[in-house]
């Protein structure tokens, strides 16, 4: 199950166009890829039909919104502009979710996750220092923009990539130390060569959301057990600073500027955070076409072609083809509408929900869901990754969402088991006198 989620999370980060970038992914598919997103599928299918006793079980705990939103990726291929094209994804998504809930169901533990996520993004990111010293002209990017000129994106494709992943493996670093799962000096190296991938990406982004999850933690592992009752507290002033930042970023509501400020002057970024702001700008006019449901699933980035809608930025922005909305918000909204949008809130509330229960009888592993789920907040804001079947971040968030279920399941077992009444216990074994028992005495004559 470990190689299982292992060669998922390699297929989703590591993309064919890292050792050849001329290489052209829609016309020149890659066999080996090819068969590796087919055994991962057939595994899964294999992994469903031996444990469906217990796969019915834990879709009794799997967040409901999350449910709901395979449900309607699958039926946004009746309105998609590009039928084939979300059908292609929804098989992406639905491979996702079969080898996610089959490693939850096998050989499960409660810091399984962690082990798993934190050992592989590790490796992630000693492979993308050695292929961004051995390999400049591949590992860095190139370009002279304020983003791009010095930034390094390894083996992940993009500078943004390898900083997301660089603060994925930052913070569960701290979070092993803080909860004593590894020793210092492990995690000196492994944060060390996690923090220096995370610097070397010039991702502003995703050093914010590091920062954030960083000190969440602290926060919540390094409290006083007394103040713990004041955590929903603290964590709900996080939920609050997260949509400000949100509604400033979008320009939603105007008059909050003011709020960008002090992150625009740590970050070095402008008002318009690297042009994307102008791409915010197209999306909501085609946004605006089809509100309710959008334009389908995946339907919309599917490449520079004249057939597709998102062919306008080639004459718009001079050949400049974003591939994404750079907001995960966006991205949702434009696919599947406000229905989807409303999914996703949901989602978020359901696993944030979820979280703070798990916190009442497993206090440092909620945390550390805790954590990824404010972490994927922030690095929505200005890249899109939310549910994305493009993203290795939707392999990560829907192990977490099934380990959630599996822990709540486990819960609920040991409930159970609680409130069965104990067995009777066994008559006491007749003491030995040397007599004839009773029932073999003689009968007496009358």
């Amino acid at each position: 199950m470990t190689l299982m989620i292992c060669a998922l999370l390699f297929y989703m980060t590591v993309p064919v166009t890292v050792l050849n970038p001329q290489v052209n992914i829609v016309m020149e598919p890659n066999l080996f890829y090819r068969a590796l997103k087919v055994s991962l599928l057939a595994t899964g299918i294999a992994l469903l039909i031996w444990r469906h006793a217990f796969a019915l079980q834990l879709a009794g705990e799997v967040n409901r919104f999350f449910l709901a939103f395979l449900a309607l990726i699958l039926l946004s291929a009746t309105w998609s502009i590009e039928p084939a094209i979300t059908l292609t994804r929804c098989v992406a998504v639905l491979t996702i979710c079969l080898v996610c809930g089959g490693c939850v169901m096998i050989g499960w533990h409660d810091r399984r996750f962690q082990q798993i996520v934190r050992s592989f993004f590790t490796l992630l990111m000693v492979a993308s220092l050695i292929f961004g010293i051995v390999a400049p002209d591949l590992g860095k990017e190139q370009g002279t923009g304020i983003s791009l000129e010095g930034a390094w994106r390894g083996v992940l494709g993009q500078k943004n990539g390898l900083g997301h992943a660089a603060s994925i493996a930052v913070f569960f670093w701290v979070h092993a130390y803080l909860t004593k799962e590894v020793r210092f000096w492990k995690f000196v190296l492994g944060c060390g060569v996690s923090a220096t991938c995370l610097v070397l990406s010039r991702s502003s982004t995703s050093m914010l959301s590091a920062m954030f999850s960083v000190m969440l933690l602290l926060l919540l592992l390094r409290a006083p057990k007394g103040k713990r009752r004041y955590m929903a507290f603290i964590i709900a002033l996080f939920v609050t600073t997260i949509l400000l930042y949100s509604l400033a970023v979008l320009n939603i509501f105007p008059g909050l500027d003011f709020l960008l400020q002090p992150i625009i002057s740590v970050t070095g970024k402008d008002l318009t955070f690297s042009g994307r702001t102008q791409i915010w700008a197209v999306i909501r006019q085609h946004i605006s076409q089809q509100p309710l449901l959008g334009s389908g699933y995946g339907a919309y980035w599917i490449g520079p072609v004249p057939t597709s809608p998102s062919y306008v930025f080639i004459s718009r922005a001079s050949n400049f083809y974003p591939t994404e909305a750079h907001n995960g918000y966006l991205d949702i909204l434009n696919d599947l509408g406000y229905v989807g949008l409303l999914c996703l809130l949901g989602y978020l509330l359901v696993f944030l929900r979820q979280s703070l229960a798990l916190l009442k009888y497993n206090y440092a592993q909620a945390t550390l869901y805790l954590a990824l789920l404010f972490e994927e907040m922030i690095n929505n804001l200005t890249e899109s990754d939310w549910l994305s079947s493009t993203a290795f971040a939707l392999s990560i968030m829907t192990l977490a969402t099934f380990a959630l279920a599996r822990s709540a399941l486990e819960q609920r077992w040991r409930m159970q088991m609680q409130m069965q009444p104990a067995p009777a216990a066994p008559p006491a074994a007749a003491a030995r006198t040397g007599r004839r028992p009773r029932r073999f005495a003689r009968p007496h004559n009358r």
